[in-house]
C-alpha cells in the first residue's frame, strides 16, 4: 500500500525544514521512528543535528522511535520546550 505521511514541522523544526508542514511518500506500508526520521532528513538534511532533542508525536500522542508509521499518520516534529 502506497500512501503518505502528513509531517507537521515547529519552532527549530520549522526553521531547519524551511516549511510548517509537508508529505512523506512511503514505498512501504510501514516504517519506524529510525527510519522515518532517516527518510526525512533525505529531504531536509538541516534536520540532522536536531535528531538528539527531537520528540516525535504521531497522531497527536508522543511515540518512541521504533514504533511504527503507517500511510496516513500524522506526525509532529516537536523540539524542546521551555516555559516559565
Amino acid at each position: 500500500m502506497n500512501g503518505s505521511v502528513r509531517v507537521l514541522f515547529f519552532a527549530s523544526a520549522r526553521e531547519a525544514a524551511g516549511c510548517a508542514e509537508n508529505s512523506l511518500p512511503l514505498e512501504d506500508s510501514e516504517i519506524n521512528g529510525e527510519d522515518f526520521w532517516r527518510k526525512l532528513t533525505e529531504i531536509h538534511p538541516a534536520l540532522g543535528p536536531l535528531r538528539n532533542t527531537i520528540r516525535l508525536a504521531k497522531n497527536h500522542e508522543y511515540m518512541a522511535w521504533d514504533e511504527p508509521i503507517q500511510a496516513g499518520d500524522e506526525v509532529a516534529l516537536i523540539p524542546p520546550v521551555s516555559g516559565g
